[in-house]
């Protein structure tokens, strides 16, 4: 055999293995790029719908939450029928809160649930008034951590300012 021949037939499969191991590096490369894309979309899509989650749960406890003030300041009962259905909207949005995010959350989320429904529904029952703000508090802590936020915790002192239950 001469280098000639030995030429005209190694070199172009030398080419074709050369070609083929780029094509398939460049597709790994690319691949790996998409399902690091696709990850940190999934990613985002997750916080949005544990976000929503949260913003929907504590509009409902804010409604309560304004009924219990109302309750306060007039000595009346807040009307019946909207606050049938504003608990009704608590825990409907707690459920949700359950299905999306962690349990560490959906937990907390109980347990305000609980305390307002308790404090609207029986406020004789109620014996820690500083309960319904803790348990807030733990709520607002545990979606910080689902929804990525680091750090330390908010502080949660009373405000000389205001005098609403809204820390």
């Amino acid at each position: 055999m001469n280098w000639e021949t030995l030429s005209t037939t190694v070199l172009p499969l030398l080419g074709v293995l050369l070609g083929t191991g780029g094509t398939l590096l460049g597709q790994h490369l690319a691949t790996r790029v998409d399902r690091r894309r696709l990850e940190h979309d999934q990613l985002v899509a997750v916080r949005a719908e544990r976000k929503a989650a949260i913003l929907s749960f504590l509009d409902a406890a804010q409604r309560i939450e304004m009924a219990l003030d109302e309750r306060a300041e007039s000595k009346d009962s807040p009307s019946e029928v909207g606050v049938q259905e504003n608990i009704h909207q608590l825990w409907l949005a707690k459920k949700n809160v359950e299905l999306v995010c962690s349990p560490e959350l959906a937990q907390s989320a109980h347990d305000y649930t609980y305390a307002l429904h308790v404090s609207l529904k029986s406020p004789d029952l109620v014996t820690d008034p500083s309960a319904k703000r803790q348990a807030r508090h733990l709520v607002m802590e545990s979606a910080r951590r689902d929804i990525g936020i680091t750090g330390r915790p908010l502080r949660r002192e009373l405000s000389p300012v205001s005098t609403t239950s809204d820390d």
